[in-house]
């Protein structure tokens, strides 16, 4: 189909960042979820950030069926984006959705020059192919997959503040706010962890398997790291929630880390048990 272009002149982009930006390097980042349905642990989830070139940086995810429950709609997703490594601005975005009889390959090339995003939709099961022409209405914003990372970056990570950006999601400019809630302490594979709990307004959902259906939660690590912790979401049928397993980085191995601290406590534990004896 031919293509098509779109005016932004509708849309109003709004920003509010932190004028304290984390200096958190994301390169070499490699973190691991596990996705529930209800109790059930339904899918695996990975995200891995690499260097790309002096400038840029590139995520690869991907999101598959696993767990016991086979009857659970299958799925194969994986996507990538390559970002500006200082302003986490993407650059081309691209992600296959392969969820049960739904299968959709998404491309985002971003022109920062001209201002402009070519949009790609193509059909895996039929071919057909949509593309769309649409500006650019901000020098600063993210989309699905580089959202969480800017947030990551240059998020209010201050109770009751709240952060907006704009993101270009299925085919639009949306202006996407996360609100800081809570500062709290939380339970996790790592040991307890002080997090910030966060929510996210309505228009951040993909289509598909875990499209949202209601509230969605968030917690990221009281750190300059900002790791995304747990996820809660409801969806058409009960909630999914994705919990962290493995986080690596430059510098950290938060499941190495734990497992020393929990030798270290058991080892203090078992000395003061024989002093006190």
């Amino acid at each position: 189909m031919p293509c098509s272009s779109f005016s932004g002149e509708s849309f109003v982009p709004k920003l509010v960042i932190s004028n304290r930006p984390s200096s958190y390097d994301f390169t070499g980042e490699r973190l691991k979820w596990k996705l529930f349905w209800t109790v059930f642990h339904v899918a695996n989830a990975e995200a891995l950030v690499e260097k790309n070139g002096k400038s840029e940086i590139t995520v690869k995810g991907k999101i598959s069926t696993a767990g016991i429950v086979r009857w659970f709609k299958k799925i194969e997703d994986c996507g990538n984006s390559t970002m500006n490594s200082k302003t986490l601005v993407p650059v081309h975005t691209e992600f296959v959705q392969i969820e049960g009889n739904y299968k959709k390959k998404k491309i985002f090339e971003y022109d920062l020059d001209s201002k402009k995003v070519k949009y790609t939709k193509i059909d895996l099961k039929d071919g057909e192919k949509k593309e769309k022409i649409i500006d650019i209405p901000s020098d600063i914003f993210g989309d699905l997959i580089s959202a969480s990372y800017f947030f990551r970056r240059f998020g209010v990570f201050e109770v009751g503040k709240t952060t907006v950006f704009p993101v270009f999601a299925e085919g639009e400019f949306v202006n996407v706010e996360m609100k800081v809630v809570k500062k709290e302490v939380i339970d996790t594979r790592f040991g307890k962890i002080e997090a910030y709990r966060v929510v996210p307004s309505k228009n951040l959902s993909p289509r598909g398997a875990f499209e949202r259906k209601g509230k969605v939660v968030m917690w990221f690590s009281a750190d300059e790291r900002h790791l995304p912790l747990k996820i809660t979401a409801e969806v058409a049928v009960g909630s999914v929630s994705a919990v962290l397993v493995e986080a690596k980085g430059k510098n950290f191995d938060l499941l190495k880390e734990a497992i020393k601290k929990k030798k270290k406590n058991l080892l203090k534990k078992l000395m003061e048990g024989i002093i006190s004896g």
